[in-house]
């Protein structure tokens, strides 16, 4: 009878920890599901339940001028043999403080 009533009560931890983790995950959804309704309610008041724009704006690209170096553009070319400050253009000598 012992050996039935730890064998027993063993079963039952083990299934009132997976009941444990299972009541956490529901919690987990339940209170997801709860701020989703919050940040839903949000956006109806302030829409009028969709029939006045929500003033939310989506940003303006941003520009990006496209100059000697921009998008992988070599500004020096590879070094050779017998290859001085010469072969450097005046804007590549200007950059590098020559």
């Amino acid at each position: 009878m012992l050996t039935w009533t730890i064998e027993r009560r063993m079963r039952l931890t083990e299934r009132a920890e997976l009941l444990r983790e299972e009541l956490a995950e529901v919690d987990a959804e339940l209170g997801r599901q709860e701020a989703a309704e919050v940040v839903f309610g949000q956006w109806a008041e302030a829409t009028d339940g969709g029939r006045r724009p929500s003033g939310i704006v989506e940003p303006e690209p941003e520009r990006v001028a496209a100059g000697p170096g921009a998008g992988g553009m070599r500004l020096v070319p590879d070094r050779v043999e017998g290859m001085g400050l010469a072969s450097l253009t005046s804007e590549s000598s200007a950059e590098h403080g020559e």
